[in-house]
């Protein structure tokens, strides 16, 4: 086994993950709940970019509802943050999943 070789394959993994991370603050993802009454943009870090909550929702007499939507639309758009993340590091490591970094 070449030890020079294997070196220089993790640098190379290396520097095309430092690449990978820097620009995952790039990418972009909408989630949404009650129908796009409540809708979020994440970047890649899963960052919240954007929040807009339809006005049709927003009754001081059902905050519950508003909270719930909320939480959904949320948790939506971080799923799908995580999954486009780990779709765009693998694209970096040629598909080699490197734990504590790739779900």
């Amino acid at each position: 086994m070449d030890i020079q070789f294997l070196m220089k394959q993790a640098k190379k993994l290396e520097k095309a993950m430092a690449d990978a991370r820097e620009t995952l603050g790039e990418l972009t993802v909408e989630g949404e709940s009650g129908g796009g009454l409540v809708k979020v943009t994440m970047n890649g870090r899963c960052d919240v970019v954007k929040l807009s909550i339809d006005p049709k929702v927003i009754d001081p007499a059902d905050r519950a509802m508003l909270e719930d939507l909320l939480t959904a639309a949320l948790n939506a758009t971080a799923e799908k943050a995580r999954s486009a993340a780990d779709a765009h590091l693998g694209k970096a490591t040629g598909g080699v999943k490197i734990p504590g970094i790739m779900g």
